[in-house]
């Protein structure tokens, strides 16, 4: 049974305010806990204020862009907090990613600022010296680096304060080229409050934040649930295995949300290491996106850490859409209800709505979407159709309990001989084979055709059988999604946790 939530997200305008009302009301509570130490609220609500005003003398104000290269630490929480208190646009970058891209992320978002959480990032760190940005240290967030980029970039116009764009990350989707998505504060509470109401999350709990906070898994559905609901945020630098186990097994972590490669990672490790995960947990909820969670996984997942895992999809552009109840174990690609105030629709080629059982785009509306792509107007007009709502790109059918099944995106579509092949469909039946960890399903262009060719990592101790392994799956395949290729390999994986398709199309 759901536990009552705790959320404030009704008291707020912006959601940097929530550590204010936490440090009033519980100011001597665990806040957030780093490799830096740990906060109260009143120490985390100071924290912040000091770096508004710090911010405020740089210049920074109201309508202005400021980019913050990181990677999970308290900086990142502080000066998320700090720049929306000042009505400034935040834009979080993976401190990882490489020099070019982060530079073409710098000239394509014209910010005022740029920030680097220096003193716990060695990444980060390393792009503030190329860039000679200025140096200095917070006693309680640690190192922060502020380059200013020259020039007098314009402020946004300001409106109404939920309309005011709050926080831009940046997404490739599908073609390889970042857009700035541009969310209010309005849809940043209103998901921290849609987190916590589906999965109870109160000041009893203990948030175990692995997915990257420049990414809407770890900023929306882990950090700001947490500060919505006064609960515990534990911040590792980076998702470890070991680290994970550890802190589960000291009674650390109530609340994960993560990728499914996480739990296979966590998992491999505590089979290889003769780790009882269960043994002094406290864990409560699981939840996993970004990736469908295949039925072999999640049976494990309950048996290995007494939890059912619960899938969730959703997109940068509009985050939830949807979640599989509390406890309810579905087959892959099912990825729960919509959310509460989220509408949906599967449309067809025809732009009509789609029966039950058949394949549509699928489109939302609700109080979470973006309001577009920074200074894409073209883009914004490809996915915000008439009535509000956002065209996803991925392709879903509705069970006749109301179940939401993702299907595949439109762009990954393999024909096969005339038939329409979903790599997620065949992805769903690879992944349940017992030697397999994790799938990748793509199409190779053969002459007038196109073929299906999987790439799998296999467990543990695993060598592959490919004769064997076709065989098992012309049992459970249609003869036109069988593969005609299957290669073991170690799949490559980006900072969110997800497999790098485009990757492995070098591979074909």
């Amino acid at each position: 049974m759901t536990m009552a939530t705790t959320s404030i997200a009704a008291e707020v305008e912006r959601p940097g305010e929530f550590p204010r009302i936490w440090a009033e009301r519980r100011p001597d509570a665990l806040a957030l806990v780093s490799s830096r130490g740990s906060l109260t609220w009143a120490g985390l609500e100071t924290a912040i204020e000091r770096l508004r005003a710090d911010l405020a003398g740089r210049g920074v104000g109201p309508g202005d862009r400021v980019m913050m290269v990181t990677e999970n630490c308290a900086a990142t929480a502080g000066a998320l907090c700090a720049l929306n208190r000042l009505d400034a646009w935040t834009t979080l970058v993976n401190a990882r990613m490489s020099a070019a891209e982060v530079d073409a992320l710098i000239d394509f978002a014209e910010p005022r600022l740029v920030l680097f959480a220096s003193g716990d990032s060695p990444a980060a760190a390393a792009h503030a010296a190329r860039l000679g940005a200025a140096e200095w240290t917070d006693p309680d967030l640690g190192g922060i680096a502020a380059f200013a980029t020259g020039g007098d970039p314009k402020p946004e116009p300001l409106g109404p304060v939920g309309e005011r764009v709050a926080l831009m990350m940046f997404t490739s989707g599908t073609t390889g080229t970042p857009k700035g998505v541009m969310l209010s504060n309005a849809a940043l509470i209103y998901q921290a409050h849609s987190q916590g109401l589906a999965r109870g999350l109160n000041t009893a709990d203990e948030v175990w934040c692995i997915a990257p906070l420049s990414h809407m898994t770890g900023l929306a559905s882990n950090l700001l649930a947490a500060f919505a609901c006064g609960a515990v945020l534990r911040l590792p630098d980076r998702f470890e295995a070991q680290s994970t186990a550890e802190a589960l097994r000291a009674g650390q972590v109530t609340f994960m949300v993560a990728v499914p490669q996480a739990f296979v990672r966590l998992l491999d490790w505590a089979r290889e290491n003769g780790v009882d995960l269960r043994e002094g947990s406290r864990l409560r909820v699981l939840g996993s996106g970004g990736a469908p969670l295949e039925p072999s996984l999640q049976r494990r997942v309950k048996a290995e850490l007494g939890v059912t895992v619960g899938n969730g999809y959703g997109c940068s552009e509009i985050v939830p859409i949807a979640r599989v109840p509390p406890g309810v174990e579905t087959e892959a690609n099912v990825v729960g209800q919509p959310a509460p105030e989220i509408e949906v629709r599967l449309v067809g080629e025809d732009g009509g709505d789609v029966p039950d059982g058949a394949p549509g785009e699928l489109w939302a509306r609700g109080p979470a979407r973006m309001i577009g792509y920074f200074r894409n107007p073209q883009a914004t007009a490809e996915v915000i159709r008439d009535g509000g709502w956002l065209a996803t790109g991925d392709i879903a059918s509705r069970d006749p309990d109301g179940m939401i099944r993702i299907v595949g995106r439109k762009k990954e579509l393999i024909i096969r001989s005339g038939f329409n092949v979903y790599p997620s469909d065949v992805e769903a039946v690879i992944a349940d084979h017992p030697a397999v960890a994790m799938v990748a399903v793509l199409g190779r262009p053969v002459e007038g055709n196109e073929e299906v060719v999987a790439f799998v990592q296999l467990k543990p101790g695993e060598t592959l059988d490919e004769a064997g392994m076709k065989a098992w799956l012309r049992e459970r395949l249609s003869p036109y999604k069988l593969p005609a290729e299957i290669r073991a390999m170690e799949l490559p994986i980006g900072p969110t946790g997800k497999i790098l398709k485009n990757a492995l199309k070098s591979e074909l």
